[in-house]
């Protein structure tokens, strides 16, 4: 296992430097006073987990908090849409005065959110609580680095996630594969989701499908393509529209992958209806409980013997209050689900890698790697992460649109170099 946290440590190290090159806004949040229910101060914790997908342990983090002391009470909002979803609430959030407490930010919306949010710094936090030395004890620098922009820090990391290959061994058994020999190229990904199409009917092969670039990125960086270089996009390159035009094979050509919304799709493996799931290692949990069959997993495959470069997903919690007692009260909070043993508890049952060094000591991560193999894939995954692009200022929210219209337009017949050309173009045009 610390092994495991040397790989991090290289990982966080290189994102640091990439963080480091944006420009920063943001600021202290506006002050106002703080609301109170019964007494308690009012803590207002916004989220992106389903009841299917992490929310049942927000609960259980919420109300154990809640059940701990007598002068805070936090309430937990949901925030569908993922990270997307969630900026879009906060934006109009704030056009109306008002903000939730603690909000959840994904790695991709570092630069937009500081560029354009007021927040706290968990630097400031510390200085006027009663631990002043929390950060520097429990977290690496290169750790902290995840949410960080040049010296600022803008938020606390709490989730890191990573893509990886779900499949189902019972349908790779009827279609003649070999459940213990998983594809390691998207060649062989293909011709495994072309037999299992054609000799049980099921579909072979779906990539979740969010509002967001994530899991392509992977897909064309793994190929060698590059999304984003000295300010300028510059994913319109012949190495990503090969990457693209294999997927898009395999949805227009063999008619073996799926192309349809995130819970649809993924419900679709759930149920036995598609044979190879690609998705993030944040759902292990979720995928492994509530599959209909004996769950194994797979690295992110390669083109050939090219390297494989994924994004690292996850998030961070940036403190968004505008009252000193409510930040204060956000503070004590976050450092209370940060415990090694919640977020041991957060790694189990969701995959999320934990941003705690000690938590990979915890017994229950030790047994649940040996009881869960996904987990162990995701732990193993570490050296390939590269950061999660994220484009500055506004630009940040208008690109991810982007790059889920590109991905539709291709897997709808459109030819990916012109689809790719037109949107690098258009977001160039943003960024001048």
């Amino acid at each position: 296992m610390k092994q495991i946290f040397k790989w991090l440590s290289l990982f966080f190290a290189g994102l640091f430097m990439v963080v480091a090159a944006g420009c920063g806004g943001g600021g202290s949040a506006p002050a106002k006073e703080a609301v109170k229910e019964n007494g308690k101060t009012v803590v207002t914790f916004w989220h992106v987990y389903t009841k299917n997908f992490g929310a049942p342990v927000i609960k259980q983090m919420v109300d154990d908090f809640n059940k701990s002391q007598d002068k805070i009470i936090v309430k937990e909002v949901y925030n569908p849409d993922m990270y997307p979803g969630l900026m879009k609430n906060l934006q109009a959030d704030v056009a109306s005065g008002k903000s939730p407490s603690i909000a959840m930010i994904g790695y991709n919306y570092l630069k937009y959110f500081d560029q354009n949010f007021k927040y706290v710094s968990p630097v400031d936090l510390e200085k006027e609580s009663s631990e002043k030395d929390y950060l520097e004890k429990n977290y690496l620098p290169n750790v902290l680095g995840l949410a960080k922009i040049g010296d600022k820090q803008v938020g606390l990391p709490f989730s890191i996630s990573a893509p990886i290959l779900y499949y189902n061994p019972d349908l790779f058994t009827a279609a003649g594969l070999d459940p213990n020999n998983p594809p390691k190229t998207w060649e062989e990904v293909r011709a495994a989701a072309k037999a299992i199409r054609d000799k049980t009917g099921e579909y072979g092969f779906y990539m979740q499908e969010y509002q967001d670039n994530w899991a392509t990125q992977g897909l064309l960086t793994s190929n060698g393509a590059e999304i984003l270089k000295d300010n300028k996009a510059v994913f319109a390159s012949k190495e990503a529209a090969e990457a693209y035009q294999v997927y898009a094979d395999m949805v227009l050509k063999d008619k073996s992958a799926l192309h349809i919304a995130a819970d649809e799709g993924i419900a679709s493996f759930y149920s036995g209806k598609v044979g190879i799931l690609m998705g993030t290692s944040a759902k292990i949990g979720t995928v492994t409980q509530s599959s209909k069959f004996n769950v194994m997993a797979a690295p992110f495959p390669s083109f050939g013997d090219k390297k494989v470069q994924i994004p690292a997903g996850g998030n961070f919690l940036a403190v968004t209050a505008g009252a000193k007692e409510e930040q204060q009260a956000a503070w004590e909070f976050i450092k209370f689900i940060m415990q090694p043993k919640y977020l041991a508890l957060w790694t189990i049952n969701t995959g999320y890698l934990p941003p705690r060094q000690e938590v990979a000591d915890d017994p229950a991560i030790k047994e649940a790697i040996v009881k869960t193999p996904a987990l162990k894939v995701a732990f193993d995954e570490l050296p390939m992460l590269s950061s999660w692009v994220a484009f500055p200022g506004d630009v940040g929210v208008k690109a991810e649109k982007m790059f889920a219209d590109v991905r539709d337009k291709i897997l709808s017949g459109e030819e990916p170099s012109a689809v790719l050309k037109k949107a690098e173009d258009d977001l160039n045009a943003l960024l001048k």
